[in-house]
């Protein structure tokens, strides 16, 4: 196999789907306490699991989305020919890049704060996963879409993933107890929406006008 074969291969495999460890994240046990009390402690406890599982789940989801966004410039570079999408292209994947990359050391931070939760049902992943395979063959190194018609398709589709990642982000800052994380969330989602608004200009400026 030769160096552009084996490399078309690597890219197609980075597309087609983002690595996920299943992780069990537990919280500090209750103290022990007089029936009644350990009761109430434990039921608050078994609350506070329930709320940090459900956000867990949303950091899970941007993780992930941020994670698979910081790849993006690297499987398609060789296929943007102009500099204003490669421009944002280029900003938008490193910030995702950078944000994964904190998300990560924020784990460390806050042992509470979990990222590798399974947050779909079955039907789900496999309708995302037909959804991938068409997007790899649609967007294909070789074969698939090229010049506007491919700048124009990723615009969209990155268009659509900052939205995502804007109101997830904001949603988290939102009801995130812990000041720190929401803080961060916050200003996540504002970048998130900028890209948004770029690449929405860009959108009307190259192909709707």
């Amino acid at each position: 196999m030769n160096n552009n074969a084996q490399n078309t291969r690597v890219r197609l495999a980075a597309l087609s789907g983002v690595l996920m460890t299943v992780a069990m994240i537990a919280l500090s046990g209750c103290s022990t306490l007089g029936a009644d009390a350990a009761g109430t402690s434990s039921s608050r406890h078994a609350e506070a699991q329930s709320e940090r599982d459900r956000l867990n789940d949303g950091y899970s989801d941007l993780y992930s989305t941020a994670a698979s966004l910081a790849k993006t410039d690297q499987i398609f570079y060789f296929k943007i020919e102009s500099d204003d999408v490669e421009r944002v292209v280029e900003t938008m994947t490193d910030y995702s890049g950078e944000l994964a990359g904190r998300l990560e050391r924020l784990t460390e931070e806050f042992p509470a704060l979990g990222l590798q939760r399974q947050v779909d049902p079955p039907i789900i992943n496999a309708a995302r996963e037909a959804q991938r395979k068409a997007t790899v063959k649609r967007f294909a190194p070789v074969v698939g879409d090229s010049g506007k018609v491919f700048e124009r398709g990723l615009l969209i589709r990155l268009l659509g993933a900052a939205d995502q990642q804007h109101y997830l982000a904001a949603t988290l800052a939102e009801r995130e107890p812990n000041p720190a994380l929401a803080k961060i969330m916050a200003n996540a989602g504002e970048r998130y929406a900028e890209f948004y608004e770029e690449i929405d200009a860009l959108l009307v400026e190259r192909f709707y006008r």
